[in-house]
Protein backbone atom coordinates (compact mmCIF):
# COMPACT_ATOMS: atom_id res chain seq x y z
CA UNK A 1 0.00 0.00 0.00
CA UNK A 2 1.43 3.48 -1.13
CA UNK A 3 2.61 5.55 1.46
CA UNK A 4 1.40 3.69 4.29
CA UNK A 5 4.90 2.06 5.52
CA UNK A 6 5.00 2.84 9.16
CA UNK A 7 7.23 1.01 11.57
CA UNK A 8 5.66 -1.72 13.75
CA UNK A 9 6.22 -2.39 17.33
CA UNK A 10 3.91 -6.08 17.62
CA UNK A 11 5.45 -7.88 20.46
CA UNK A 12 3.93 -9.43 23.52
CA UNK A 13 4.58 -8.17 26.77
CA UNK A 14 4.33 -10.50 29.73
CA UNK A 15 3.02 -8.65 32.86
CA UNK A 16 3.39 -11.12 36.02
CA UNK A 17 0.45 -11.41 38.42
CA UNK A 18 1.02 -9.46 41.19
CA UNK A 19 1.07 -12.09 44.27
CA UNK A 20 -0.42 -11.06 47.47
CA UNK A 21 1.75 -12.60 50.60
CA UNK A 22 0.09 -12.84 53.65
CA UNK A 23 2.24 -13.07 57.22
CA UNK A 24 3.75 -15.90 57.71
CA UNK A 25 0.85 -17.67 60.16
CA UNK A 26 0.96 -19.19 63.33
CA UNK A 27 0.89 -22.95 61.92
CA UNK A 28 4.22 -22.47 60.39
CA UNK A 29 5.73 -22.47 64.27
CA UNK A 30 3.05 -24.16 66.06
CA UNK A 31 0.93 -26.42 63.67
CA UNK A 32 -2.33 -24.41 64.59
CA UNK A 33 -4.86 -23.16 62.29
CA UNK A 34 -3.73 -20.22 60.14
CA UNK A 35 -6.74 -18.12 60.79
CA UNK A 36 -5.89 -18.71 64.62
CA UNK A 37 -2.88 -16.45 64.14
CA UNK A 38 -4.75 -13.70 61.82
CA UNK A 39 -7.28 -12.86 64.10
CA UNK A 40 -4.97 -12.92 67.67
CA UNK A 41 -2.99 -10.54 65.30
CA UNK A 42 -2.91 -6.66 66.84
CA UNK A 43 -2.85 -5.71 63.45
CA UNK A 44 -6.73 -6.96 62.65
CA UNK A 45 -7.90 -4.98 65.38
CA UNK A 46 -11.31 -3.06 65.61
CA UNK A 47 -9.93 -0.15 63.82
CA UNK A 48 -10.06 -2.64 60.38
CA UNK A 49 -12.75 -4.21 61.51
CA UNK A 50 -14.52 -0.92 61.79
CA UNK A 51 -13.36 0.00 58.23
CA UNK A 52 -14.42 -3.38 56.60
CA UNK A 53 -18.16 -2.97 58.07
CA UNK A 54 -18.19 0.49 55.91
CA UNK A 55 -16.91 -0.54 52.48
CA UNK A 56 -19.45 -2.92 53.06
CA UNK A 57 -22.41 -0.17 53.67
CA UNK A 58 -21.22 1.66 50.81
CA UNK A 59 -24.41 1.46 48.27
CA UNK A 60 -23.21 3.30 44.96
CA UNK A 61 -27.66 3.37 43.89
CA UNK A 62 -28.60 5.13 46.88
CA UNK A 63 -28.31 8.90 48.01
CA UNK A 64 -26.29 7.88 50.96
CA UNK A 65 -23.23 6.82 48.50
CA UNK A 66 -21.14 9.97 48.50
CA UNK A 67 -20.94 10.15 52.45
CA UNK A 68 -20.49 6.72 52.72
CA UNK A 69 -17.59 6.91 50.40
CA UNK A 70 -15.94 9.54 51.65
CA UNK A 71 -16.02 8.71 55.25
CA UNK A 72 -14.80 4.96 54.54
CA UNK A 73 -11.65 6.55 52.64
CA UNK A 74 -11.38 8.60 55.64
CA UNK A 75 -11.56 6.15 58.23
CA UNK A 76 -9.26 3.46 56.22
CA UNK A 77 -6.55 6.40 55.62
CA UNK A 78 -6.23 6.51 58.92
CA UNK A 79 -5.14 2.98 59.25
CA UNK A 80 -1.56 2.07 59.57
CA UNK A 81 0.15 0.94 56.69
CA UNK A 82 0.28 -2.87 58.43
CA UNK A 83 -3.40 -2.73 59.31
CA UNK A 84 -4.76 -1.51 55.75
CA UNK A 85 -2.82 -5.13 54.45
CA UNK A 86 -6.31 -6.62 56.35
CA UNK A 87 -8.83 -4.25 54.81
CA UNK A 88 -9.74 -7.58 52.78
CA UNK A 89 -12.40 -5.55 50.65
CA UNK A 90 -10.03 -2.75 49.69
CA UNK A 91 -11.14 -3.83 45.90
CA UNK A 92 -14.21 -3.09 46.50
CA UNK A 93 -13.79 0.82 48.19
CA UNK A 94 -11.24 1.29 44.94
CA UNK A 95 -13.94 0.22 42.32
CA UNK A 96 -16.41 2.46 44.48
CA UNK A 97 -14.07 5.91 43.76
CA UNK A 98 -13.80 4.63 39.98
CA UNK A 99 -17.84 4.46 39.78
CA UNK A 100 -17.39 8.19 41.59
CA UNK A 101 -15.58 9.49 38.90
CA UNK A 102 -18.08 8.13 36.29
CA UNK A 103 -20.94 9.77 38.24
CA UNK A 104 -19.42 12.70 38.33
CA UNK A 105 -18.94 12.67 34.62
CA UNK A 106 -22.27 11.78 33.58
CA UNK A 107 -23.06 14.44 35.66
CA UNK A 108 -20.87 17.18 34.34
CA UNK A 109 -22.72 15.80 30.95
CA UNK A 110 -26.59 16.64 31.97
CA UNK A 111 -25.15 19.86 33.12
CA UNK A 112 -23.38 21.16 29.91
CA UNK A 113 -26.32 20.02 28.21
CA UNK A 114 -28.60 21.89 30.50
CA UNK A 115 -26.65 24.89 30.25
CA UNK A 116 -26.64 24.54 26.20
CA UNK A 117 -29.31 26.48 25.31
CA UNK A 118 -29.79 30.08 26.85
CA UNK A 119 -33.56 30.51 29.17
CA UNK A 120 -34.20 33.26 27.05
CA UNK A 121 -34.39 31.07 23.81
CA UNK A 122 -37.23 29.83 22.16
CA UNK A 123 -36.27 26.11 22.64
CA UNK A 124 -34.90 26.19 25.84
CA UNK A 125 -38.00 24.15 27.24
CA UNK A 126 -37.82 22.01 24.98
CA UNK A 127 -34.36 21.07 26.12
CA UNK A 128 -35.23 21.15 29.93
CA UNK A 129 -37.76 18.95 29.04
CA UNK A 130 -34.57 16.08 27.00
CA UNK A 131 -32.64 16.85 30.06
CA UNK A 132 -35.25 15.99 32.54
CA UNK A 133 -36.05 12.76 30.81
CA UNK A 134 -31.89 12.12 30.93
CA UNK A 135 -32.03 13.40 34.54
CA UNK A 136 -34.97 10.93 35.97
CA UNK A 137 -33.31 7.78 34.31
CA UNK A 138 -30.31 8.39 36.93
CA UNK A 139 -30.81 6.55 40.15
CA UNK A 140 -30.29 8.41 43.81
CA UNK A 141 -26.51 7.75 44.01
CA UNK A 142 -26.35 9.58 40.10
CA UNK A 143 -28.38 12.41 41.10
CA UNK A 144 -26.83 13.07 43.97
CA UNK A 145 -23.74 14.77 41.75
CA UNK A 146 -25.61 16.94 39.85
CA UNK A 147 -25.23 20.50 40.79
CA UNK A 148 -28.02 22.26 43.16
CA UNK A 149 -28.76 24.58 40.79
CA UNK A 150 -28.97 22.60 38.15
CA UNK A 151 -31.80 20.04 40.11
CA UNK A 152 -33.81 23.21 40.88
CA UNK A 153 -34.32 23.38 37.25
CA UNK A 154 -35.01 19.71 36.01
CA UNK A 155 -37.34 19.03 39.33
CA UNK A 156 -39.45 22.65 39.36
CA UNK A 157 -41.77 23.35 36.73
CA UNK A 158 -41.40 25.59 33.68
CA UNK A 159 -43.24 26.93 31.16
CA UNK A 160 -42.51 27.59 27.06
CA UNK A 161 -41.18 31.41 26.10
CA UNK A 162 -43.86 31.45 23.33
CA UNK A 163 -46.91 31.25 22.07
CA UNK A 164 -49.85 30.14 19.46
CA UNK A 165 -49.44 33.49 17.79
CA UNK A 166 -45.30 33.56 17.67
CA UNK A 167 -45.30 29.99 16.47
CA UNK A 168 -48.17 30.93 13.68
CA UNK A 169 -45.68 33.75 12.52
CA UNK A 170 -42.49 32.00 12.53
CA UNK A 171 -43.53 29.52 10.35
CA UNK A 172 -45.57 32.27 8.02
CA UNK A 173 -42.29 33.72 7.73
CA UNK A 174 -40.05 30.81 6.41
CA UNK A 175 -39.06 31.69 3.13
CA UNK A 176 -36.50 29.24 1.39
CA UNK A 177 -34.83 31.55 -0.66
CA UNK A 178 -32.89 32.96 2.97
CA UNK A 179 -29.68 31.66 3.77
CA UNK A 180 -30.94 31.01 7.44
CA UNK A 181 -33.73 28.97 5.50
CA UNK A 182 -32.85 25.85 7.64
CA UNK A 183 -32.44 27.26 10.58
CA UNK A 184 -35.93 29.39 10.55
CA UNK A 185 -37.09 25.77 9.81
CA UNK A 186 -35.86 24.10 12.70
CA UNK A 187 -36.56 27.05 15.69
CA UNK A 188 -40.05 26.86 14.12
CA UNK A 189 -40.38 22.90 14.69
CA UNK A 190 -38.74 23.15 18.05
CA UNK A 191 -40.97 26.21 19.51
CA UNK A 192 -43.93 24.08 18.32
CA UNK A 193 -42.81 20.89 19.85
CA UNK A 194 -42.44 22.90 22.92
CA UNK A 195 -45.46 24.87 23.05
CA UNK A 196 -47.64 21.19 22.34
CA UNK A 197 -45.34 19.58 25.16
CA UNK A 198 -46.69 22.42 27.20
CA UNK A 199 -50.27 22.09 26.38
CA UNK A 200 -52.89 20.81 24.02
CA UNK A 201 -52.89 23.41 21.34
CA UNK A 202 -54.29 23.57 17.50
CA UNK A 203 -52.75 25.72 14.62
CA UNK A 204 -55.05 27.80 12.30
CA UNK A 205 -55.67 25.20 9.23
CA UNK A 206 -52.99 24.63 6.43
CA UNK A 207 -50.00 26.24 8.95
CA UNK A 208 -48.41 23.02 10.25
CA UNK A 209 -48.76 21.64 6.15
CA UNK A 210 -46.34 25.28 5.83
CA UNK A 211 -44.27 23.81 8.13
CA UNK A 212 -44.18 19.99 6.63
CA UNK A 213 -43.56 21.09 3.03
CA UNK A 214 -40.34 23.56 4.35
CA UNK A 215 -39.09 20.49 6.10
CA UNK A 216 -39.42 18.25 2.98
CA UNK A 217 -37.97 20.47 1.19
CA UNK A 218 -34.95 20.83 3.87
CA UNK A 219 -34.41 17.16 3.29
CA UNK A 220 -33.78 17.99 -0.51
CA UNK A 221 -31.47 20.61 0.13
CA UNK A 222 -29.30 18.35 2.13
CA UNK A 223 -29.49 15.30 -0.05
CA UNK A 224 -28.53 17.64 -2.91
CA UNK A 225 -25.83 19.33 -1.04
CA UNK A 226 -24.60 15.33 0.05
CA UNK A 227 -24.64 13.97 -3.52
CA UNK A 228 -21.65 17.39 -4.57
CA UNK A 229 -19.88 16.37 -1.51
CA UNK A 230 -19.40 12.95 -2.06
CA UNK A 231 -18.38 13.93 -5.40
CA UNK A 232 -15.86 16.43 -3.87
CA UNK A 233 -14.77 13.64 -1.01
CA UNK A 234 -13.96 11.56 -4.29
CA UNK A 235 -11.76 13.39 -6.05
CA UNK A 236 -8.04 12.74 -5.99
CA UNK A 237 -4.88 13.97 -6.91
CA UNK A 238 -3.57 10.81 -8.19
CA UNK A 239 -6.86 9.76 -10.29
CA UNK A 240 -8.86 12.56 -10.96
CA UNK A 241 -8.69 14.40 -14.15
CA UNK A 242 -9.10 18.55 -14.96
CA UNK A 243 -12.58 17.14 -16.77
CA UNK A 244 -13.60 15.43 -13.77
CA UNK A 245 -12.58 18.68 -11.24
CA UNK A 246 -15.21 20.57 -13.70
CA UNK A 247 -17.74 18.19 -13.53
CA UNK A 248 -17.83 18.85 -9.62
CA UNK A 249 -17.71 22.31 -10.37
CA UNK A 250 -20.87 22.74 -12.44
CA UNK A 251 -22.59 20.26 -10.00
CA UNK A 252 -21.52 22.75 -7.24
CA UNK A 253 -22.60 25.84 -9.10
CA UNK A 254 -26.08 24.02 -9.88
CA UNK A 255 -26.42 24.35 -6.13
CA UNK A 256 -28.68 27.40 -4.48
CA UNK A 257 -27.34 29.36 -2.19
CA UNK A 258 -28.59 27.45 0.97
CA UNK A 259 -27.30 24.30 -0.31
CA UNK A 260 -23.85 25.43 -1.10
CA UNK A 261 -23.81 26.10 2.32
CA UNK A 262 -24.11 23.25 3.33
CA UNK A 263 -21.20 21.32 1.48
CA UNK A 264 -18.38 21.01 4.33
CA UNK A 265 -15.82 20.24 2.26
CA UNK A 266 -15.97 23.23 -0.60
CA UNK A 267 -12.35 24.74 -0.16
CA UNK A 268 -11.03 21.03 -1.36
CA UNK A 269 -13.00 21.56 -4.36
CA UNK A 270 -11.32 24.93 -4.55
CA UNK A 271 -8.00 23.72 -4.09
CA UNK A 272 -8.65 21.81 -7.19
CA UNK A 273 -10.03 24.31 -9.08
CA UNK A 274 -7.44 26.72 -8.72
CA UNK A 275 -4.62 24.30 -9.48
CA UNK A 276 -2.88 23.49 -6.30
CA UNK A 277 -2.43 19.81 -7.52
CA UNK A 278 -0.89 18.37 -10.86
CA UNK A 279 -3.28 16.31 -11.82
CA UNK A 280 -2.90 13.05 -14.56
CA UNK A 281 -4.23 13.26 -17.79
CA UNK A 282 -6.64 11.18 -19.41
CA UNK A 283 -4.38 8.95 -21.27
CA UNK A 284 -2.49 8.54 -18.08
CA UNK A 285 -4.53 7.80 -15.08
CA UNK A 286 -3.87 5.34 -13.02
CA UNK A 287 -5.85 2.44 -13.07
CA UNK A 288 -8.29 1.49 -9.68
CA UNK A 289 -7.61 -2.28 -8.33
CA UNK A 290 -9.89 -4.62 -8.94
CA UNK A 291 -10.74 -5.46 -5.03
CA UNK A 292 -12.46 -9.07 -3.98
CA UNK A 293 -15.87 -9.51 -2.64
CA UNK A 294 -14.85 -12.41 -0.99
CA UNK A 295 -11.73 -10.67 0.79
CA UNK A 296 -10.54 -11.58 4.61
CA UNK A 297 -12.11 -8.87 6.91
CA UNK A 298 -9.62 -6.79 9.40
CA UNK A 299 -9.88 -7.36 12.59
CA UNK A 300 -12.00 -10.14 12.31
CA UNK A 301 -11.96 -14.20 11.76
CA UNK A 302 -12.24 -15.68 8.36
CA UNK A 303 -12.47 -19.44 7.33
CA UNK A 304 -9.90 -20.07 4.26
CA UNK A 305 -10.87 -21.94 1.22
CA UNK A 306 -10.05 -25.18 1.20
CA UNK A 307 -9.29 -27.59 -1.89
CA UNK A 308 -7.69 -30.95 -0.80
CA UNK A 309 -4.80 -30.01 1.21
CA UNK A 310 -4.28 -26.08 -0.13
CA UNK A 311 -6.27 -23.25 1.55
CA UNK A 312 -6.20 -19.68 0.53
CA UNK A 313 -7.79 -16.18 1.33
CA UNK A 314 -8.00 -13.32 -0.14
CA UNK A 315 -6.82 -9.54 1.38
CA UNK A 316 -7.57 -6.75 -0.38
CA UNK A 317 -4.87 -3.76 -0.48
CA UNK A 318 -6.12 -0.01 -1.37
CA UNK A 319 -6.29 3.29 0.16
CA UNK A 320 -9.93 2.70 0.99
CA UNK A 321 -9.62 -0.29 3.63
CA UNK A 322 -8.79 -0.42 7.09
CA UNK A 323 -5.17 -0.83 7.36
CA UNK A 324 -4.66 -0.88 11.00
CA UNK A 325 -6.34 -4.76 11.84
CA UNK A 326 -4.96 -7.99 11.89
CA UNK A 327 -6.05 -10.58 9.83
CA UNK A 328 -7.24 -13.98 11.52
CA UNK A 329 -7.20 -16.93 9.00
CA UNK A 330 -7.90 -20.29 10.09
CA UNK A 331 -8.29 -23.67 8.76
CA UNK A 332 -9.42 -27.17 9.61
CA UNK A 333 -6.07 -28.50 10.26
CA UNK A 334 -5.31 -27.43 13.30
CA UNK A 335 -3.27 -23.99 11.78
CA UNK A 336 -4.31 -20.58 12.19
CA UNK A 337 -2.79 -17.76 9.74
CA UNK A 338 -2.08 -14.09 11.39
CA UNK A 339 -1.61 -11.77 8.77
CA UNK A 340 -0.13 -8.39 9.90
CA UNK A 341 -2.00 -5.01 9.58
CA UNK A 342 -1.86 -3.79 6.08
CA UNK A 343 0.01 -0.56 6.94
CA UNK A 344 3.37 -2.98 7.81
CA UNK A 345 3.12 -4.13 4.26
CA UNK A 346 6.50 -3.19 2.52
CA UNK A 347 5.32 -3.33 -1.04
CA UNK A 348 3.85 -0.26 -2.42
CA UNK A 349 1.01 -1.42 -4.67
CA UNK A 350 -3.04 -2.11 -4.38
CA UNK A 351 -4.81 -4.68 -5.32
CA UNK A 352 -5.52 -8.46 -4.04
CA UNK A 353 -2.86 -10.53 -1.32
CA UNK A 354 -3.41 -14.26 -2.44
CA UNK A 355 -2.96 -16.30 0.51
CA UNK A 356 -1.73 -20.11 -0.33
CA UNK A 357 -0.55 -22.21 2.74
CA UNK A 358 0.10 -26.27 2.04
CA UNK A 359 0.59 -28.77 4.39
CA UNK A 360 1.79 -32.02 3.17
CA UNK A 361 2.76 -34.23 6.13
CA UNK A 362 5.33 -32.76 8.31
CA UNK A 363 5.75 -29.98 5.51
CA UNK A 364 3.98 -26.58 5.60
CA UNK A 365 4.18 -23.99 2.52
CA UNK A 366 2.94 -19.95 2.89
CA UNK A 367 2.48 -18.07 -0.37
CA UNK A 368 1.52 -14.74 -0.54
CA UNK A 369 1.64 -12.45 -3.34
CA UNK A 370 0.29 -8.67 -4.99
CA UNK A 371 -0.38 -8.60 -7.56
CA UNK A 372 2.00 -11.54 -8.60
CA UNK A 373 4.79 -10.53 -6.52
CA UNK A 374 6.05 -11.84 -3.33
CA UNK A 375 5.29 -9.92 -0.62
CA UNK A 376 7.43 -8.30 2.57
CA UNK A 377 6.01 -6.79 5.98
CA UNK A 378 7.68 -4.99 8.85
CA UNK A 379 5.72 -7.13 11.27
CA UNK A 380 5.65 -10.47 11.31
CA UNK A 381 3.22 -12.85 9.82
CA UNK A 382 2.71 -16.48 11.99
CA UNK A 383 1.48 -19.63 11.44
CA UNK A 384 -0.04 -20.82 14.78
CA UNK A 385 0.19 -24.74 14.58
CA UNK A 386 -1.78 -26.87 17.57
CA UNK A 387 -0.75 -30.39 18.76
CA UNK A 388 2.66 -30.53 18.25
CA UNK A 389 4.97 -32.20 21.03
CA UNK A 390 6.53 -29.67 23.25
CA UNK A 391 9.99 -31.08 22.19
CA UNK A 392 9.15 -30.60 18.79
CA UNK A 393 11.17 -27.76 16.56
CA UNK A 394 10.88 -26.16 13.08
CA UNK A 395 13.24 -25.47 10.35
CA UNK A 396 12.77 -23.23 7.24
CA UNK A 397 14.19 -23.70 3.95
CA UNK A 398 16.52 -20.93 2.57
CA UNK A 399 16.81 -20.00 -1.28
CA UNK A 400 19.22 -22.79 -1.23
CA UNK A 401 17.16 -25.54 -0.27
CA UNK A 402 18.82 -26.04 2.72
CA UNK A 403 16.65 -26.36 5.92
CA UNK A 404 17.49 -23.85 9.20
CA UNK A 405 16.20 -23.26 12.13
CA UNK A 406 12.70 -21.19 11.90
CA UNK A 407 12.00 -18.16 14.41
CA UNK A 408 9.07 -19.83 16.57
CA UNK A 409 7.96 -19.69 19.72
CA UNK A 410 6.32 -22.29 22.00
CA UNK A 411 3.00 -21.64 24.12
CA UNK A 412 1.52 -23.98 25.83
CA UNK A 413 0.00 -26.58 22.97
CA UNK A 414 0.54 -24.27 19.97
CA UNK A 415 4.15 -23.41 17.67
CA UNK A 416 4.22 -19.95 16.74
CA UNK A 417 6.52 -19.87 13.85
CA UNK A 418 7.19 -16.14 13.04
CA UNK A 419 8.51 -14.66 9.53
CA UNK A 420 8.16 -11.25 7.56
CA UNK A 421 8.35 -13.30 4.37
CA UNK A 422 6.73 -16.09 2.77
CA UNK A 423 8.28 -20.12 2.43
CA UNK A 424 8.60 -23.76 3.41
CA UNK A 425 8.50 -24.87 6.70
CA UNK A 426 9.52 -28.25 8.13
CA UNK A 427 8.70 -29.90 11.57
CA UNK A 428 10.79 -31.72 13.47
CA UNK A 429 8.90 -34.46 15.39
CA UNK A 430 11.64 -35.04 18.56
Amino acid sequence: MKNKKKLALLSLVAVPSLLYSAPASAANVTGQPSTAYIYSSSYYNSNVSNVVQMINNINNTTSTFQVNLEAALKAYNALTELEKQYVTNYSTLSAHQQTRIAYRKLAAQIEDKLNSVESTAVNYYQNVMETRDWYNTLNAAQKSFVSDSAKKILTSYISPNTSVDKVVNKIQLINSSRLTFHKDVADARAELNALRRFSNISLPVGIEQLLLDAEQLVLKDKASAKEVEDAIAALSPKTSTAQDVQEVKTAFEGLTPVQQQLVPNVWTLVDFVQGKYTLPTKDNVPKTPVLSDKAAVPGKTTAMTKNKNIYTAKINVADSEIDTERFILTTKNKMTIIIPPLYTLVNEDEGVIDIQVTKRGNRITLQATLNKKQITFDANMEIIIEGLSANSSINHLNDFGKQVPADFIVSGNRHIIQTTTPGTFQIIRN
